[in-house]
């Protein structure tokens, strides 16, 4: 044997002695002087940390909560730097639209077949084929838009559908022999049309149909509208003497139309004395140039002439007009509008777009595909290849879909979150710190000074907090900054969430103090801070982790209730407790449920996986839970 393991191999032999163990003793093993192996077993002696970190490991829940929470932090903290945030953002048409994807899976058949028109709604799209014939997709609403009446179904099964529209929320067609059929919303009686309406569409045949918010229009082939529904604002069915039976095209926003008469020259018809209205050019209103198509934003208007010039008009705020316009060099053969973004195709076939990109609407398809036409509404655009191909972009769903105000719920869970584990994260380090300095100064100080650190957590425990939080609030100046509130909220939380984590310090401090390294190192003349920070500390790390871990969860839920009841953060900044605010209404409940059970779900599994991961460090920690 070689002269070194002898003498590391008598070490280990005499080291077993003294703790009372023989190698052997009980089985009646032989101890094998060349036996590495053991010798490397007994060098294997792991530290209190790994033993832990093992233990933890080995918890199924504890790993199961950790995995959770940590792709929430994910989800939270790095998937807010892939979305666009506008806090001050809204958008009535979008509202309370459920989860789900899918906008513009266009059918297969209505390419193959050709496509005539295509017409877009909020969720969904409508679209005419080559042949006549009718397709539908997207998500359905809640007036069960892709669902054709069965009576609708039964009357135009063996007629080609010569033109159709869609709304905000409704669909009308026209067939071959002017019949007119509608479905969707109908507050306004927009999807009907009156008997003597009925007749004129017969008389005069139909040439175009279009929609907006709860109103439907009809150009016939002698160049008249017919404009009904929600016009009582808008007088939009106030159709002027001087362009009857003059208009040859026209095209439909939300609440306005523009006409193309047949001189060449436009007319606003709606709103008067907006940007749209008091912006647009001279030169369109008497004719001088002749326009050929129009298209509308919901605010600022698009003009093609003849020659294949565009012209623009409207707020400059909206990105739309004047310098927003990119260089175009060739001619535009077509221009199209959504809800706050234009695209337009030149002669090359080459797709421009501009204007608001809230959804992508303005990223065009990097292709060198060459396109002949192009379809646009809201956040959705169509573009048609000349060899009828179809490429789409823009809005394609919303994956836990959108509140009252037609904001994104997944981005706004998003930052709303952040907004929470900021919140609940800085009150419980200051409740922490607070907690260990004055459980670690009571516990090894004692005395008057125990017992008034005592006391005095005591009072603050008394305090009631959610009354303390609403009278504050209450004090507060109207015009107050979100950032004054919430570095109210977090200094209160973590003012008077420390009592508990100080006991349960100063009860292991009591212990601590009284052992013999302690004694010893006052003997050796260390002060007393040392001895706290350096090796009292240290044997009270294990329990503030665990505490600190638990208390986070209970700061979390402490936020989203203060959120909840409108004391902590306020709209328009979100937070998972204010996103619940919705939920005190009935129809919310029985009819939005994703506004509520979204947010709440996202408090609950945050909670749920911290107190995963609280309890598991605890019993992983725990001495007794080492035993075998």
């Amino acid at each position: 044997m070689k002269k070194h393991n002898l003498i590391h191999y008598l070490k280990l032999y005499f080291k077993r002695i003294l703790q009372g163990f023989t190698f052997g003793a009980s089985s009646g093993e032989e101890i094998n002087l060349n036996n590495e192996e053991v010798i490397e077993k007994e060098e294997a002696i792991e530290s209190p940390g790994k033993v832990a970190l093992k233990n933890f490991f080995s918890n199924p829940l504890g790993v199961i909560g950790l995995v959770l929470f940590l792709s929430i932090i994910i989800t939270i903290f790095i998937g807010s730097r892939l979305f666009k945030f506008d806090s001050n953002y809204s958008q009535g048409t979008m509202k309370n639209i459920s989860p789900g994807y899918g906008y513009m899976n266009y059918p297969k058949a209505l390419k193959d077949e050709g496509v005539s028109e295509i017409s877009v709604g909020i969720t969904y799209s409508i679209g005419l084929s080559n042949e006549g014939n009718l397709y539908l997709w997207g998500k359905n609403t809640e007036d069960d838009i892709l669902d054709i009446p069965k009576d609708i179904q039964e009357k135009i099964k063996d007629k080609k559908i010569s033109h159709v529209a869609s709304g905000d929320r409704h669909v009308i067609i026209t067939t071959e022999d002017n019949e007119f059929y509608g479905w969707g919303d109908k507050a306004f009686q927009q999807t009907s049309l009156t008997g003597d309406k009925q007749q004129i569409i017969k008389n005069e045949k139909v040439k175009k149909l279009g929609a907006g918010t709860q109103y439907s229009v009809i150009l016939t082939e002698k160049g008249n509208l017919i404009i009904w529904g929600s016009t009582l604002n808008t007088k939009l069915n106030m159709i002027p003497k001087e362009i009857e039976g003059k208009v040859v095209d026209f095209v439909a926003s939300n609440t306005n139309v523009i006409v193309v008469l047949d001189d060449g020259s436009i007319r606003l018809l709606g709103a008067r004395g907006t940007e749209l209205d008091t912006q647009m050019p001279s030169e369109l209103k008497d004719g001088s140039i002749k326009v050929k198509k129009v298209a509308m934003t919901q605010t600022s208007a698009i003009a093609l002439d003849e020659n294949g010039k565009i012209y623009t008009w409207g707020p400059k705020r909206e990105a739309l007009t004047g310098e927003s316009v990119p260089e175009i060099n060739s001619k535009i053969v077509d221009v199209a509008g959504g809800n706050s973004h234009f695209v337009v195709v030149d002669e090359n076939g080459k797709l421009y777009a501009w204007g608001k990109d809230k959804y992508k609407e303005t990223n065009t398809p990097k292709s060198d595909a060459k396109y002949e036409k192009v379809f646009a509404g809201y956040y959705n655009n169509y573009a048609i290849e000349k060899e009828g191909e179809i490429d789409t972009w823009g809005l394609n769903g919303f994956l836990f879909g959108s509140d009252e105000q037609g904001r994104d719920l997944f981005t706004r869970l998003v930052y709303g979150g952040q907004m929470t584990m900021i919140i609940s994260l800085v009150s419980t380090l200051l409740s922490i710190v607070l907690g260990v300095v004055i459980g670690m100064i009571s516990g090894f100080s004692g005395g008057k000074i125990d017992n008034l650190l005592m006391r005095f957590s005591e009072i603050i425990a008394s305090f009631p907090f959610y009354p303390l939080i609403i009278t504050l609030s209450g004090l507060l100046p109207v015009n107050v900054s979100q950032n004054t509130r919430l570095m109210m909220i977090m200094v209160i939380l973590g003012v008077l969430g420390w009592t508990g984590i100080a006991r349960l310090v100063r009860g292991q401090i009591l212990a601590e103090r009284e052992r013999d390294y302690v004694t010893a190192a006052r003997a050796l003349g260390i002060s007393t801070n040392s001895i706290l920070k350096n090796h009292i500390f240290p044997s009270v790390l294990s329990l503030v982790i665990v505490e600190a871990t638990l208390g986070f969860g209970g700061n979390l839920l402490t936020e989203a209730g203060l959120s909840f009841l409108g004391f902590g953060v306020q709209e328009p900044q979100p937070s998972w407790g204010n996103m619940m605010t919705a939920a005190q209404t009935t129809e919310v409940i029985e009819i939005y449920w994703w506004r509520w059970i979204i947010p709440a779900l996202a408090v609950f599994l945050s909670t749920f996986s911290i107190n995963l991961i609280g309890d598991a460090l605890r019993d992983a920690i725990d001495p007794r839970s080492n035993e075998r």
